[in-house]
């Protein structure tokens, strides 16, 4: 009686196990105790640090770009800028709010009233001939309830510019993407020298590069805050005011992406003063590094490059001929 029982015992398992395997051929599943695998949260926002527990820069398990995720926006497809050092220790999450759009990617700060960076892909068929907005510069809806969204007004008798991060002319494809541009969290406040000076000369050199030379361009653009808990100077209802403007330009050659960047590729890093004075000056002055950048920021940029390529990129200061007026 034992005997017959451990053969039917054993024929039932046979059974089970050889229909789930005909299930698992026409791709369905009994279920039971197995692990489920979780679904992708979709999402447009939150915290832009990667999670705890991602590698750290530097790590081994940095891979080249075509082993990385897909990136979450195309604009993002040299990483997800990452907070390092003391800023990442105290930071709130509220400080450091991911923010994805068709026409670029950003981290809003709340506490400032505007974004830690905003970073966008730059290529000939980001121009167009579509009209530059006109009207109010506008308040962003896509900020969580509660926020306070930064108005027109805020900057109105302040002394200074509603400062682009993305360019307008950069955004002219169609209506709606120009009209993304005027959004006040692409914008900071930025001394009317500064914006129609070097830093207008700089955004000429990038569309001579991208529209004319049919380059492909990774921007991340950004203010500079001197160490201190609360910024110097604020405007309209606690709009912080940059002490100086960062912007960083990797630059490709026609025909290249993302997994062609290595040690040679151009990178263009510079550091402009937030003052009054300089509506005369080059920008290629104000070129620097991409770790100044970052040790000023409190940011890791280029965060799916692999690691070796990150140091020999993030080190060199630019040469290349500083094109614009």
């Amino acid at each position: 009686m034992l005997v017959a029982l451990l053969v039917t015992g054993l024929s039932a398992v046979g059974v089970k196990c050889g229909l789930e395997r005909a299930l698992e051929e026409l791709g369905l599943d009994l279920g039971g105790d197995r692990p489920s695998r979780p679904s992708p949260t979709p999402g447009r926002s939150g915290s832009a640090s990667p999670p705890k527990g991602a590698p750290p820069k530097g790590s081994p398990t940095s891979g080249a770009p075509s082993s990385r995720q897909p990136a979450p926006s195309p604009h993002l497809e040299l990483g997800v800028p990452a907070r390092t050092g003391a800023r990442a220790a105290r930071a709130d999450a509220s400080d450091d709010h991911l923010m994805i759009k068709p026409q670029y990617a950003l981290s809003y700060n709340r506490s400032r009233n505007g974004a830690n960076w905003v970073s966008w892909r730059l290529d000939a068929a980001s121009f167009g001939d579509a009209p530059r907005h006109r009207g109010k510069f506008l308040a962003d809806s896509a900020l969580p309830d509660g926020w306070y969204r930064v108005q027109h007004d805020d900057y109105t008798g302040s002394g200074f510019d509603r400062g682009h991060m993305v360019r307008s002319e950069e955004r002219t494809r169609n209506p709606d993407d120009n009209k993304a541009t005027f959004l006040l969290t692409n914008i900071l406040p930025q001394r009317h020298e500064l914006n129609a000076g070097p830093w207008l000369r700089l955004e000429e050199a990038c569309q001579e590069l991208a529209q004319k030379e049919r380059r492909v361009l990774f921007l991340i653009a950004g203010g500079l805050f001197d160490e201190r808990e609360r910024p110097a100077a604020t405007i309209g209802k606690d709009v912080a005011v940059p002490d100086a403007f960062f912007k960083v330009a990797v630059v490709l050659e026609p025909g290249q992406g993302p997994g062609d960047i290595g040690p040679a590729t151009r990178v263009i890093a510079v550091v402009m003063p937030n003052e009054t004075g300089i509506l005369d000056q080059s920008w290629g002055q104000y070129r620097t590094t991409v770790d100044e950048i970052e040790r000023r920021a409190g940011y890791d940029f280029m965060t799916a490059l692999p690691e070796a390529v990150q140091r020999t990129l993030e080190a060199r200061v630019d040469d290349g001929p500083a094109g614009g007026r």
